[in-house]
């Protein structure tokens, strides 16, 4: 494992080398399918520690690009971020997003912006390097988050996520499924163009019965 400065999620060359090391360890050579599983692993990272905070009702990091680290694995993926702040009242203070008034609404924007920034930013950089498009890459940060909250305890988390980041970002979509609450995904991850692999359970790809059959059976599993 490396750490590297999180600005380096926006060098070319650097994600290029990234999604090449991906692309080596699924056993494929279609960059839009690597570039695409590398993707789910860094918007799921850049998200869940604010997904997290949302949750839990306390303050959430800063992930503006230059002020976070990563902890990269030998196979590309971004294990961890490790930022260094979350936003501060004129005292000091840490501030959560969801105190209302002036600062929580201050607090909300600071965290939204930049997340908001640092996703435009990278995710423009993936789809040029690996030809995925923008909207299915958006799409997955929007699964990334409902599946982070949902981890956390609360989809209405992700709801408030997103609609406060905003911009390209889709509202996450949920279904309960015998008495077990997913994520409804917009994206895939693609991983079924892997040789040898198949379709996720809840893939949007998959028939509606099937995945409905799917989700049912893994409902019962977790239970």
């Amino acid at each position: 494992m490396s750490t590297v400065p999180g600005h380096l999620l926006t060098d070319p060359d650097w994600v290029a080398a990234r999604i090449d090391a991906m692309s080596h360890t699924w056993g494929t050579d279609v960059p839009r399918v690597a570039g695409t599983l590398w993707w789910c692993m860094v918007a799921s990272t850049l998200v869940e520690q604010i997904a997290v905070a949302y949750a839990a009702g306390t303050p959430a990091p800063v992930a503006a690009l230059g002020e976070f680290d990563c902890a990269i694995r030998p196979d590309g993926g971004v294990e961890h971020a490790e930022f260094r702040r979350v936003p501060v009242d004129a005292t000091g203070r840490s501030v959560r997003s969801d105190v209302g008034g002036e600062t929580g609404a201050a607090a909300a924007e600071e965290v939204a912006t930049a997340l908001r920034d640092t996703l435009t930013a990278v995710i423009s950089q993936v789809a040029a390097v690996s030809g995925a498009g923008a909207p299915s890459l958006w799409a997955v940060v929007a699964d990334a988050i409902g599946n982070r909250a949902l981890d956390a305890g609360t989809k209405e988390a992700a709801t408030r996520l997103a609609a406060d980041v905003g911009s390209r970002l889709p509202a996450p979509r949920f279904v309960t499924v015998e008495g077990r609450t997913f994520v409804r995904r917009a994206s895939c991850c693609l991983v079924y163009e892997v040789p040898g692999r198949q379709m996720c359970t809840s893939c949007p790809k998959r028939a509606p019965a099937d995945r409905a059959q799917q989700l049912a059976a893994a409902a019962r599993t977790r239970s």
